[in-house]
């Protein structure tokens, strides 16, 4: 090896530590947003909570304004930055050495193109989200849904899906997305921006019903945040990752049909 491929290398993996550092600061900002949030709620005087259930008596479905509904996405978005793109760092470092190899002088802005597709695809799952919190909400319950029945029905569907080949492929995929990458590689920027999109897809499909789940405890609650990012990571990271999804689907099964048969 020449001088000039050990420069080039090393130019390489200076890239992609960079990368990994500017996802790492995007993330920690996401969550320092969460849990500001979240700290903010917590401490409202008892005071500010019994006049929002005053005026919930008086219009007890009183919907978003624009202006909330707005919050709300922005919330569901940084929630979703938050969990997701850590666990895309694995795909995002193959996709960064591969586009490397193809053209390493666009390499990255391909990169950047295929961060910006996942989180492109996403975004748009953050933006139903919060049209589902702004149509089902209670004003007097801080953004949470508070619909036993309609809980209930949720951790029963993500009980069985836990189940389903479906998830145990895109399951796969995201623990292993090499193949994926590979298998769905084109040239050029907006091959890039569909292949990161393509992934996310695969990451929707793994954890879609888990993080519809939040709309029970609102989407800036660090608690329940923190229980579903642990159990998604644990999923992807860990060997056993497939029997712990299986073993979440009967605990989501037992507590909904509780709600559903209390």
């Amino acid at each position: 090896m020449n001088l000039r491929d050990v420069e080039a290398r090393l130019g390489r993996d200076r890239f992609l530590l960079s990368a990994l550092i500017v996802v790492s600061l995007l993330a920690s900002l996401c969550w320092a947003g969460l849990v500001l949030g979240g700290l903010v709620l917590s401490s409202q005087p008892l005071a500010a909570h019994a006049a929002s259930a005053t005026t919930a008596i008086a219009a007890p479905t009183l919907a978003y304004q624009a202006g909330q509904l707005a919050l709300v996405f922005l919330t569901w978005a940084g929630l979703c930055t938050a969990l997701m793109l850590p666990l895309a760092s694995r795909a995002t470092v193959l996709f960064a050495r591969i586009a490397g190899e193809h053209a390493a002088q666009r390499a990255r802005l391909r990169t950047g193109l295929f961060v910006l597709g996942y989180l492109g695809a996403w975004t748009g799952f953050a933006l139903l989200a919060a049209i589902a919190q702004w149509t089902l909400h209670e004003s007097d319950q801080g953004g949470a849904v508070r619909h036993p029945l309609l809980l209930g029905l949720i951790m029963v569907a993500a009980g069985v899906y836990q189940w389903t080949p479906t998830k145990h492929a895109c399951l796969e995929h995201c623990r292993a997305p090499l193949p994926g990458i590979l298998a769905g590689w084109r040239d050029g920027l907006p091959g890039a921006f569909w292949r990161g999109a393509a992934h996310a897809r695969q990451c929707l499909g793994c954890c879609w019903l888990l993080m519809l789940l939040l709309l029970a405890a609102g989407p800036d609650n660090p608690g329940a945040i923190a229980v579903v990012g642990l159990f998604v990571l644990a999923e992807i990271r860990l060997v056993s990752g497939h029997w712990i999804a299986c073993a979440g689907g009967l605990a989501l099964l037992a507590v909904g049909t509780r709600l559903l048969f209390p």
